[in-house]
Order: C-alpha cells, then structure tokens, then sequence
C-alpha cells in the first residue's frame, strides 16, 4: 500500500518492476531525507535516509520531465543530488 506523500515511477513492460520515494521529512530548511524502495521479480531493496539537498537540486524538473514523457524513452536518465558545502 502506497502513502499519499508516496512517488512512484513503474515500468511501462512490466508493473511489478519499480521505484518508490516515500517517508520523506525535513530537519531544517535545506534539505529533504527519504527512502527510496526498489522492486523487481526476484528483487526487493529498500535504501533509508537519502539525503536531498534543496539548492540547486533541480529535482523537480527532473521528475517533470520523467512525468512528461510518462510512455518511454530511449537512453538513461539519471539525476544526482548536489554534495553538501564544506
């Protein structure tokens, strides 16, 4: 069962391979903490903790364009979330 604070991206060929975004909270204004589950036939992982830093993250427009092109692409796409400054 999926929270409504959940994300969920599935493949378009096979519903039960799958990553989920979900428990997210804040300590503070900066930053985002996560878990991210994972789940194929034969797999499932789940990673606690993920840290998202808030500037300059553009994760947003990430997520909009995966939402965008909802039906497929070709290639990988990949984001990564800016390290913290020292």
């Amino acid at each position: 069962m999926t929270s409504p604070e959940s994300v969920i991206v599935r493949c378009q060929d096979n519903a039960a391979v799958g990553v989920t975004f979900r428990d997210r909270f804040s300590f503070d204004a900066d930053s985002v903490h996560y878990a991210v589950e994972l789940r194929a036939p034969g797999l499932n992982a789940r990673v606690d903790d993920v840290v998202s830093w808030i500037w300059d993250s553009d994760l947003a427009p990430f997520l909009e364009g995966l939402a965008a092109d909802y039906r497929g692409w070709n290639g990988e796409r990949s984001w990564r979330t800016p390290t913290m400054p020292t």
